[in-house]
């Protein structure tokens, strides 16, 4: 369940979460706040988060909001679209065939007849993200399967809009197409974070000193990777 509230002049989108222990707050790539809380959390202590983290908050909506308008894509030629952690430009040509292909920095699509619709462009790009997600991940989490002591688990990629990724009560690992935008360093924190659910299946305290233990830095790429939510959007 999701409620709307606004307090100290910051307007936030509430989530109630039964996995969730702590609360938490983030700004999404459109300059959107969303806070996680527990259902028995009072709204009081919600709202005093944010409030303490006012300055910082207004900040960072701000620059996403300068990213948003300066990343939005326009699906034309000259755009650009982050593709393992790098930016690549879309070149649109008429040739011999219609064909996407992807070299350094560059997503080339050629066409026969008429120039492809912006959807046509998300669906090719999509299909070539979802092919490299899977590839990198799979080679992620065995390194960290390994690492941890793991068994493998399985992994599915999906057209996910609004999370990087997410473990099931299975102990099914899901990752988004969109992963693939990452760089090799965050795409490695995701699929850590993802394995710690393996272990902590929630967000605990104890969750979070598995990370410190594995990866120190992981705030770090957290917050980059909040950051780059509209830059690694491929939907029209």
């Amino acid at each position: 369940m999701e409620t709307v509230g606004k307090v100290a002049g910051i307007t936030y989108r509430l989530a109630r979460l039964k996995r969730c222990r702590n609360i938490t707050v983030r700004v999404l790539g459109n300059g959107e706040v969303r806070v996680s809380a527990p259902f028995q959390e009072p709204i009081s202590s919600v709202e005093r988060v944010i409030k303490a983290n006012k300055k910082k908050l207004e900040k960072t909506i701000v620059i996403q909001k300068q990213e948003h308008e300066l990343y939005g894509h326009t699906w034309e030629h000259g755009d650009t679209f982050l593709f393992h952690g790098e930016p690549h430009t879309l070149h649109i040509l008429p040739g011999a065939e219609d064909s996407l292909s992807v070299s350094k920095g560059l997503f080339s699509i050629t066409y026969t007849d008429f120039p492809p619709s912006k959807q046509a462009i998300s669906l090719s790009l999509k299909g070539l993200y979802r092919k490299a997600a899977r590839e990198r991940v799979k080679r992620l989490v065995n390194i960290w399967a390994e690492k941890l002591g793991l068994d493998i688990p399985p992994i599915t990629i999906r057209d996910s809009k609004k999370r990087w990724g997410s473990c099931s009560s299975r102990g099914n690992l899901n990752f988004s197409l969109r992963s693939a935008c990452l760089s090799d360093e965050d795409l490695s924190y995701l699929v850590l974070h993802e394995m710690a659910h393996l272990v902590h299946f929630n967000h605990s305290a104890r969750f979070y000193a598995f990370l410190d233990l594995h990866l120190p830095a992981w705030k770090e790429h957290q917050q980059k990777m909040y950051s780059l939510q509209r830059r690694a959007d491929l939907t029209p």
